[in-house]
């Protein structure tokens, strides 16, 4: 509702009448009795009370003056009133009093209205968040021991599709709300909670594990395809959940741990539902901890990289290494990579953090190619994150060039999961970055769920065998048929192939008879400092002990003999 600024010029048809003119009229009547009284007395007495007459007069004039000054508020309210709330007369002749109580309720008649509206979603028609707040927290104080189920249902593709077709993704959404409409108890507080998001409050009544299972039924009834604009079109539904009073006894703490929870999934698939689990109140403290900390540690420089070698036994040296990121810190000593990793990607910082990283590679490579290692190929992991960066490319090509090295002499790795997250995305990223002279891998190979078809479309020269198919190879039958299966498939796509992650000496013979001839992992040695892996790689005494079959052959009798 906007009110006119000028509010002169709306009263001022009240100044001769109305409240002002009503005003006016009780202030005079009311001063003609103390005026004919003062006028009497002042005839009456001496020159000391005529003065005291007369200044007691002006103070009534002024007091009079000053009622009608506070009474120009009302007026002023009431002229908007009567403006902006209509005509309540109906036809009748109403006096000033009831025209201002008729404007009155009008205009909490047109506010109800438009607060009922602002409830709703414009699209879908569902009751917003604070209806469902306030349902739920009804619910809770009837039964505040009661286990209860809030669920959260979010379309993930919602955001893509508005970005190009703000009609579709309308008309997904209220597909999607008939299809919820017809699939929940109608009796449930059904709410859009977020612009992507809908809420169910399943209530404190039942099992908390049907209540789990309604929630599931619904997910996957809600992805199923749909025809919109002539184009068949897949919800990507992801569903989030907490449980009262375990997770929390006040509904908007429960929503918020409900949406907590959209961020951390259990599994996802492409096209496929999406669960999600519930980090423990402690869980989520540590998480911040371990951030706040992680944003120090970059001010304070306290990120390094370690660098394991890769070891090719059927050349006998050392062809590369992999620069991986640690943190040693007073609180988190050497914490876990795969924690830092996650930490920096939800953070935001991974841009910052892989640039660094590359910087530092670059310029410990440049160092190791004055002492001998000029041949070496040092490989950088790319995070999904970065993948969504169009200037990747452009900023990897700059940066190697800044340290006087070429495009060959780095290898970048990027897993297979993140691989197939935008397939189309990283199709166009690997062949930019192969022509630019990149070598490429696919890293953790056997882990995700990818098609090979699609793989063999991307232009890498090197697979990664993920080390859970690599450990104990020489004692789990399915895991040498896997293993078999890559090195042969690798061999006839004329692909180089690498077994990470191998700890025992069982492990290397029995891949190296499969076909496998380059390996990374601890057997041969563990993640190093710079300096320390320039010393290591450059001793011969190392090199002959860790490529040699007689070294291999002797220290498999002594772990039989132990």
């Amino acid at each position: 509702m906007n009110f006119p600024e000028n509010l002169e010029r709306q009263i001022a048809r009240f100044s001769a009448h109305g409240i002002r003119g009503r005003a006016v009229m009780f202030a005079l009547a009311a001063a003609v009795a103390p005026f004919c009284v003062l006028v009497y007395v002042s005839a009456q007495a001496d020159t000391s009370a005529k003065i005291l007459t007369i200044i007691a007069l002006a103070l009534a004039m002024a007091s009079y003056i000053c009622l009608l000054a506070s009474l120009r508020p009302v007026a002023d309210l009431a002229a908007l009133l009567d403006q902006h709330a209509g005509d309540a007369r109906d036809g009748r002749v109403l006096d000033h009093h009831q025209r201002l109580i008729g404007n009155v309720q009008s205009l909490a008649t047109k506010l109800a209205v438009t607060q009922r509206k602002a409830s709703v979603h414009p699209i879908t028609g569902l009751p917003g968040r604070d209806q469902l707040l306030s349902a739920i927290a009804d619910d809770i104080k009837e039964r505040p021991e009661a286990s209860a189920l809030l669920g959260l249902i979010r379309i993930a593709n919602y955001d893509h599709l508005v970005a190009f077709n703000p009609g579709a993704a309308e008309a997904m959404l209220t597909a999607l709300n008939k299809r919820l409409a017809d699939a929940i108890n109608s009796q449930r507080p059904l709410a859009h909670v977020d612009r992507d998001c809908f809420a169910i409050w399943f209530g404190a009544v039942g099992d908390p594990d049907r209540s789990a299972a309604e929630l599931e039924a619904i997910g996957y009834v809600l992805m199923q395809e749909l025809e919109i604009d002539g184009f068949t079109l897949t919800p990507d539904i992801q569903i989030g959940s907490a449980l009262h009073p375990i997770d929390a006894d006040e509904a908007g703490n429960l929503l918020n741990r409900a949406f907590v929870s959209l961020a951390r999934p259990l599994r996802t698939a492409n096209g496929a539902l999406a669960f999600f689990a519930r980090p423990s109140a402690e869980e989520a403290r540590q998480r911040f901890s371990l951030e706040q900390d992680l944003r120090h540690a970059i001010r304070r420089n306290e990120l390094v990289l370690h660098y394991q070698p890769v070891i090719d036994l059927a050349m006998g040296r050392v062809v590369g290494a992999e620069a991986l990121l640690r943190w040693c810190s007073g609180s988190h000593e050497w914490a876990r990579p795969s924690e830092i990793v996650s930490v920096l990607e939800e953070s935001g910082l991974v841009h910052e953090i892989g640039l660094w990283t590359l910087n530092t590679a670059c310029r410990n490579l440049r160092l190791w190619s004055e002492h001998g290692l000029s041949d070496l190929k040092l490989a950088v992991n790319l995070s999904v994150h970065q993948l969504r960066d169009r200037a990747l490319p452009t900023a990897l090509t700059r940066t190697i060039a800044a340290h006087g090295l070429s495009p060959s002499n780095i290898e970048l790795e990027l897993t297979e999961t993140a691989a197939m997250e935008d397939a189309s995305r990283t199709q166009e990223l690997f062949q930019e970055l192969r022509e630019a002279g990149f070598s490429l891998a696919i890293d953790d190979f056997g882990s995700g769920y990818s098609s090979l078809a699609y793989l063999r479309r991307l232009p890498f020269q090197k697979l990664k065998i993920d080390r859970e198919f690599v450990s104990h190879v020489d004692q789990r039958a399915d895991s040498r048929a896997i293993c078999k299966a890559l090195i042969d498939l690798t061999a006839g796509l004329e692909l180089a192939v690498l077994a990470e992650g191998v700890e025992r000496i069982e492990e290397v013979e029995t891949l190296r008879a499969m076909g496998c001839s380059t390996f990374q992992g601890y057997y041969f040695s563990r993640a190093l400092p710079p300096e320390e892996f320039l010393s290591t790689v450059t001793d011969a005494d190392w090199l002959a002990r860790t490529t040699s079959r007689l070294h291999r052959d002797r220290e498999d009798l002594r772990r039989r003999l132990v």
